[in-house]
């Protein structure tokens, strides 16, 4: 086997005389070689993911200011600013061993980086900011925990907003103010994505009876929940089948969608090859050039959404922090 790409030691291994495997003993190793193989190219090809080359796109140092709300919005100085709690976690302390052998993208570490910006953020304008990583329900992959951090504040704590922000979000303009954008009539800002979804790791809510019940569903939509170490958790496809099936009127009733830049801008990263394509085009004809969803400087939060590379590409974005 010396020297064998590890899909020819699979292939050899199953092309085994198959009197060996009357054998249980025979069989058990032959299985369990099989399984070592199986895993040794997932670790890699995870690996290969979290340490792709990224570029930031030009676009990223673009100043653009984002468009307003078209909704009412309240008078910025009508809520207390300690009532407005910001809040995140991370599963680095609490993973099962499963989750940390089978997880695709490597999120080690990310809140220890992102922790210290959304910390001065907080301090600067007198926000309350919680860590919840410590109620993190290990039943389910981590991010489903959002729901029950929103719930606990709105139980336990003197919350009147929640704004949830994953951990690989980053504050970039620290002089926009949260109150600044939030809704005088609705109880919930979402942003849209690409595929007319809507996304899951940023987004405000308001304590009312109407968004706890909203909560509760959310949370309650098991049907959802996908197997741990998945790239994707089943929180997000939750919450677009909610709102797809929720009532017109019930939406535009509680619910705004302001511009992605109001607070989840997407940031672009750009592999070597597109990066190279980008740089020699003028800013106007790049194709994500003033894009209501991505990243440009002046925006209020950037969100590494999607991206496998998280460390390199958030430690860029702190860079760039004002």
């Amino acid at each position: 086997m010396k020297g064998k790409h590890p899909l020819e030691t699979l292939v050899s291994l199953s092309k085994g005389n198959v009197s060996r495997m009357a054998n249980p003993r025979s069989a058990c190793s032959i299985l369990i070689s099989i399984l070592a193989v199986m895993y040794i190219g997932h670790r890699y090809a995870a690996y290969r993911m979290n340490t792709v080359k990224l570029y930031k796109s030009p676009i990223n140092d673009i100043y653009r200011e984002c468009a307003k709300p078209d909704y009412e919005m309240i008078d910025p100085n009508s809520v207390p600013a300690n009532k407005i709690c910001i809040t995140t976690l991370t599963d680095a302390k609490k993973a099962d061993t499963m989750q940390r052998l089978l997880r695709w993208r490597n999120f080690n570490s990310l809140l220890e980086m992102t922790w210290p910006n959304k910390k001065a953020y907080a301090k600067k304008h007198g926000y309350s900011l919680f860590d919840e990583s410590d109620s993190l329900d290990t039943t389910r992959p981590p991010s489903w925990s959002k729901i029950r951090a929103a719930q606990r504040l709105f139980k336990e704590e003197d919350c009147e907003w929640v704004v949830w922000l994953d951990a690989d979000t980053v504050v970039m303009n620290s002089q926009k103010r949260i109150q600044d954008f939030l809704p005088r009539d609705k109880d919930m800002l979402l942003t849209v994505q690409k595929g007319g979804s809507y996304n899951a790791g940023a987004w405000v809510v308001r304590k009312t009876d109407w968004s706890l019940k909203f909560l509760d569903h959310w949370w309650n939509m098991d049907d959802f929940v996908q197997p741990k170490g998945l790239s994707t958790s089943g929180d997000n496809a939750a919450l677009k089948s909610y709102l797809l099936e929720m009532d017109k009127a019930e939406f535009d009733e509680h619910i705004g969608v302001p511009a992605r830049c109001t607070f989840n801008s997407v940031t672009v990263f750009l592999t070597p090859e597109e990066y190279e394509v980008a740089k020699k085009l003028p800013a106007e004809k790049q194709e994500w050039y003033m894009h209501h969803e991505k990243y440009h400087k002046g925006d209020l939060i950037a969100h590494v959404a999607g991206k496998n590379n998280k460390i390199d590409t958030t430690k860029m974005l702190l860079k760039d922090v004002v």
